[in-house]
């Protein structure tokens, strides 16, 4: 178990926001691997940071959904799911259509020339190797209708739901070029400004995900 080491420019202005920050980011990438134990003292020393921030950082994590806290035995990441992801995925269907109902109509032609582009660098990144490349293309494509909603709170809730999906996002090794042809599908309605194609299509999208979740759990339990 190890996280990855990031630049001087990733420091952030608490030590807990920081640890919280990489913690979170090494959950979702599978660099801390579902249902390990998060030794606090090997985290803090991996962050090189003291012992109580991180504490801290587990804390605030376990409160939120993020990790386990087990009483006299410590934190764990959260064990994977296809229950769990169909839990996620219900309420993201829901906030995601609302998202879309709201954002779809608002987006600017600049708004599409930037999903194409990023469409564009996702084609270039489905091979396994690019996996984690393509998964931060592939939120930024998603966020710009969420965002042209006008409400922060339910881009918040999102934001939560995704960080929640995002460790299913990488287990094993993953070719998204069925996915990113559903991002080409996507880009029609989202040009026309009909969201109800863009939820249609998006609620497929979800559908691969969920199988490659169940053959994973299918694949453990043989």
């Amino acid at each position: 178990m190890a996280i990855a080491q990031s630049g001087a420019g990733d420091l952030p202005e608490t030590l807990v926001a920081y640890a919280t920050r990489r913690i979170k980011a090494a959950l979702a990438s599978g660099e801390l691997p579902a249902g390990s134990r998060l030794s606090p003292a090997t985290l803090a020393k991996e962050l090189e940071l003291s012992h109580i921030p991180v504490r801290e950082a587990l804390s605030s994590l376990a409160a939120t959904g993020y990790v386990v806290h087990q009483r006299g035995r410590g934190y764990f990441a959260r064990e994977l799911s296809s229950d769990d992801l169909d839990d996620i995925y219900s309420l993201r269907e829901i906030l995601e259509a609302e998202a879309y109902r709201r954002g779809v109509p608002h987006l600017t032609d600049d708004d599409i020339t930037e999903m194409r582009r990023l469409v564009e660098e996702m084609g270039a990144r489905v091979d396994p190797r690019f996996r984690a490349e393509y998964l931060d293309l592939n939120r930024q494509f998603h966020f710009i209708p969420f965002r042209r909603s006008g409400s922060r709170r339910l881009t918040r809730f999102l934001n939560y739901l995704w960080d929640a999906a995002q460790p299913y996002a990488t287990l094993g090794e993953v070719d998204s070029t069925e996915g990113n042809a559903e991002h080409r599908e996507m880009l029609t309605g989202l040009a026309a400004r009909d969201p109800e194609a863009v939820i249609a299509t998006m609620r497929h999208h979800r559908d691969i995900r969920r199988e490659r979740v169940e053959g994973w759990e299918r694949s453990r339990s043989t």
